[in-house]
C-alpha cells in the first residue's frame, strides 16, 4: 500500500475510534453473564462511568498505535503495531456496546483524548 493509502485507512479507524462505530472481530466477553436488567439505577450509573473511563483509555490507544504505525519504517515492527491496533479495536467496540447495553454514551471529549 502507498502511504496515502494507509493514511487514508488509519483516518478511518481514527473517526471510527472518536465518534463510534467500531466492529469487534472477536465475540465480546462476558455477553452471556450478568444481564443489565439485573442492575438498579445507581449501579448501572456507577458502571456506566467506569466503562466510559475504560472506553477512553481504549480511544487513546488506538491513537498511540496509529501514529506509531504511520511512521514505522521497520515492516515488521509495523505489522506488530498493526495487529495490536486491532486488538484494540475490539476492546474500543466492546465497550461501546457495554456503554449502549447501560443506556449510555462515551465521553464528549473523546475527539481531545485522541
Amino acid at each position: 500500500m502507498t502511504l496515502i493509502d494507509r493514511f487514508i485507512i488509519e483516518f478511518d479507524t481514527a473517526l471510527r475510534s472518536v465518534v463510534g462505530g467500531a466492529h469487534a472481530h472477536r465475540p465480546t466477553p462476558g455477553s452471556d453473564k450478568q444481564s443489565t436488567a439485573l442492575l438498579d439505577t445507581k449501579d448501572r450509573e456507577h458502571a456506566a462511568g467506569l466503562m466510559r473511563v475504560n472506553h477512553v483509555g481504549e480511544v487513546c490507544a488506538q491513537a498511540l498505535y496509529q501514529s506509531q504505525k504511520l511512521v514505522a519504517r521497520n515492516p515488521e515492527i509495523r505489522q506488530m503495531l498493526d495487529h495490536s491496533g486491532q486488538e484494540e479495536m475490539d476492546h474500543l467496540a466492546w465497550c461501546e456496546t457495554r456503554l449502549q447495553e447501560l443506556g449510555s454514551h462515551t465521553s464528549y471529549l473523546n475527539p481531545i483524548w485522541y
